[in-house]
């Protein structure tokens, strides 16, 4: 009995210290003062729009609810705040793949290496699009099941790849 409370207890206590930072830092824009330097970011990193409204998730299984629940729901909770993928906890053994520019774009001739993007062609806008809101990777396939696919506004979804289009201070 003793065993399954520390057990219990050291689990809180890992997921406690998780709070929105992983090895990534705090979910804050990179604008000055942590403000957010378009529409994009925002929704990337608060999963609202600049008017304020909650961009919409459905999907994913139920341990990704959990984790959404404790990370919040944006696409730095899972994929990291410097876009470069990061574990998901409580699924420990999934990573979100990254999404940098490299990542995601590379060049025309360039085939996703990633083990976490799987071995299709690059994304552009239009793929990219159908990745978020069904969960399709470039070649069709379906990408992990703990991806949610996401509803916004087609103005919203512009600004968010807009975002995705450009290179990480860290690329």
């Amino acid at each position: 009995m003793i065993t399954v409370k520390l057990i219990f207890i050291l689990s809180i206590s890992l997921l406690a210290a998780c709070n929105g930072h992983y090895n990534h830092g705090p979910l804050t824009g990179s604008g000055n003062n942590g403000e957010f330097i378009s529409n994009g970011e925002r929704i990337y990193f608060t999963g609202r729009s600049l008017s304020g409204l909650e961009i919409n998730a459905s999907g994913g299984n139920s341990q990704m609810g959990m984790h959404q629940q404790m990370r919040g729901a944006s696409c730095a909770g899972c994929h990291g705040a410097d876009r470069a993928g990061q574990i998901l906890w409580p699924r420990f053994w999934v990573k979100a793949p990254a999404l940098t520019k490299k990542a995601l774009f590379g060049d025309a001739d360039h085939k996703a290496k990633s083990d976490t993007h799987g071995n299709h062609a690059s994304y552009d806008a239009d793929s990219l699009r159908i990745a978020i809101t069904n969960g399709l990777d470039p070649a069709g396939e379906k990408l992990n099941s703990s991806m949610p696919r996401w509803s916004m506004s087609h103005a919203d979804m512009n600004d968010l790849i807009a975002f995705l289009q450009q290179a990480h201070t860290h690329e």
